[in-house]
């Protein structure tokens, strides 16, 4: 990423980029505990990095102001924070951009695993599933999703409908 974001700097194109991860929107610390502790028995939710993870009202809020080119603060997180769990970086050490001496940012670069990622419908996801558990008791799978319940897999599929706002 750090060559896609030194060529746009460079010449020819000189522009001014800023890259934004997925990661940097993550939940405070205090919600995702909050959201573990609502979903006990789903082992998706019990850390970050699934859909539902993610402060999509920041990110949201985060790129409407780049886009108008209005002062914004880009966040940060820091997942050393609370011994591995990770926790947003207070606001007041985020970069800010678009400020009234700085050149407009033109480019953001946004990356993250599951960024353009689109939830299956019901019906492809049960049939997914299905698929993965059939293998599992064969004997012969390595993935994850056959080792979790239906249930659990649907709340982040479900979740993960939320993150169009990011990407459309």
């Amino acid at each position: 990423m750090s060559t896609l974001q030194d060529t746009l700097r460079s010449e020819p194109y000189s522009l001014t980029v800023v890259t934004l991860s997925l990661d940097d929107i993550y939940l405070t610390h205090a919600d995702q505990v909050a959201l573990a502790q609502a979903h006990p028995t789903n082992p998706l939710l019990q850390h970050r990095g699934q859909p539902s993870t993610h402060d999509l009202a920041l990110g949201e809020q985060v790129f409407a102001s780049l886009a108008a080119e209005k002062l914004t603060a880009i966040p940060q997180y820091d997942k050393s924070a609370f011994s591995g769990q990770g926790d947003r970086v207070p606001q007041s050490q985020w970069e800010v951009v678009n400020g009234e001496c700085q050149t407009k940012v033109k480019v953001v670069i946004f990356e993250g695993w599951c960024v353009g990622f689109r939830a299956w419908d019901d019906q492809t996801l049960r049939a997914k599933w299905e698929d993965a558990v059939r293998q599992r008791e064969s004997g012969d799978y390595q993935g994850r999703l056959g080792h979790v319940k239906f249930e659990d897999v649907k709340t982040v599929n479900d979740a993960l409908n939320q993150y169009d706002v990011l990407t459309e």
